[in-house]
């Protein structure tokens, strides 16, 4: 039997051109912005990427050898694959860098997913030093989320410094295990971790309160309040103050206990949702320090948006064929070719129909839910919902026109 392995699957039909319609009108919009494709490689070097992630990430990719026996992972992480490129290929004059991506990353999934794979769009913005280039990464996922027709849409920021920051000082094991009860939104591991910490006055304040630091952007207030270092949360509070100028308010929460587990991030970070559906669609932010390590000067931000789940919420804007065009006998092959391209270059979609059998293809046009059915040889068109037989001159009077 052929199959494919656990944990991989292989997509087509409608499914398939759903995600290409995603992808297009992704890569389409990040276009017109100035960001230009790029394919990153298949492998990873382990050297390359084990100290940039968080060790629970790090365990979950997938470990490979090359043939030239150098030690690699999967490609896990399109970022990282975007950060080499622009250490290995780029000088100062040519920053910053702006790349789009539509790609695969692999690794072993947390249950309850079972794919070892996932379909990724995205951008990074690498290289800059003025600071309205956070907004612009932040527009653009709006902009997509609202080509895409996503309007119950919502993204939510946090601040990976301001985690840093107030748990600075702590036991590192202590840290950590503050950090994976807040990943995964357990509250009671969080209290019962800090009831066993010998911290007292504002810090405890502070850390206590971390959990409930969520709502809108007047969060941001009310932590710096707390704060020692309030200026510690200005980049995020002018990130979202823009965003809402610009339109995005009501559309932005904000929850400061939001951590995410792939280590390299430093600044302020975002994840989108569909509120209605209630499921998570992606999300980036701010990893200068990973250019640091790198010894790259500058700033860098991106996200990066799961195409499957993107397509599963969207409304799907690509057209579909309303159209079968018979093709009849091998004898009607120049004139069936010389009229779809007839409806190409009008931006009428189609599919060409090569059953011998009039009856047969008439019926699987039905199947798929087409309009029209045509026959050139005949010159005769059908509109299939109301069985209306009609000549191909009355048919282009009513859709050539329209």
């Amino acid at each position: 039997m052929n199959r494919t392995p656990k944990g991989c699957s292989n997509i087509g039909g409608a499914t398939a051109a759903k995600l290409e319609f995603c992808r297009n009108s992704a890569m389409e919009l990040f276009a017109f912005y100035g960001y230009k494709p790029f394919s990153p490689a298949e492998l990873q070097l382990v050297e390359s990427v084990w100290d940039n992630v968080s060790l629970p990430r790090a365990r979950r990719l997938i470990p490979v050898m090359s043939p030239f026996g150098e030690p690699c992972f999967l490609r896990g992480d399109l970022t990282l694959s975007a950060v080499a490129f622009l250490s290995t290929h780029f000088n100062s004059n040519e920053r910053p860098l702006r790349l789009s991506y539509a790609d695969r990353v692999f690794s072993v999934p947390e249950p309850p997913k079972t794919n070892l794979e996932e379909n990724q769009v995205g951008i990074e913005l690498i290289g800059w030093e003025s600071s309205g280039a956070d907004v612009e990464i932040c527009v653009l996922l709006f902009k997509l989320l609202d080509k895409l027709s996503i309007e119950d849409s919502v993204v939510v920021f946090g601040d990976a410094s301001v985690v840093s920051h107030i748990f600075n000082n702590l036991p590192e094991d202590a840290g950590k295990k503050l950090v994976e009860a807040l990943q995964e939104g357990s509250y009671t591991s969080y209290i019962k971790i800090l009831n066993g910490l010998n911290v007292s006055g504002n810090k405890e304040r502070l850390l206590t309160a971390l959990p409930s630091l969520k709502g809108n952007i007047s969060v941001i207030d009310e932590a710096m309040k707390l704060l020692d270092e309030p200026s510690v949360l200005l980049p995020l509070k002018r990130i979202c103050l823009t965003l809402s100028e610009l339109g995005y308010g009501d559309r932005i929460r904000v929850d400061l206990s939001f951590v995410r587990d792939l280590g390299y991030y430093s600044g302020p970070i975002f994840n989108a949702y569909s509120s209605t559906k209630g499921s998570l669609l992606g999300g980036g932010g701010r990893y200068d320090g990973l250019l640091t390590k790198l010894g790259i000067e500058g700033q860098a931000a991106g996200f990066a948006l799961n195409l499957k789940d993107l397509a599963a919420v969207c409304v799907d804007g690509s057209p579909s064929p309303t159209i079968m065009l018979w093709c009849g006998s091998a004898q009607n092959v120049t004139e069936s070719m010389n009229y779809a391209d007839s409806l190409h270059k009008k931006g009428i979609s189609f599919e060409l129909s090569w059953n011998e059998d009039k009856t047969e293809s008439i019926r699987i046009a039905k199947t798929r839910g087409y309009d029209w059915w045509i026959d050139c040889q005949s010159k005769e068109a059908i509109f299939l919902k109301k069985e209306e037989k009609m000549k191909l001159t009355e048919f282009e009077g009513q859709v050539f026109t329209c």
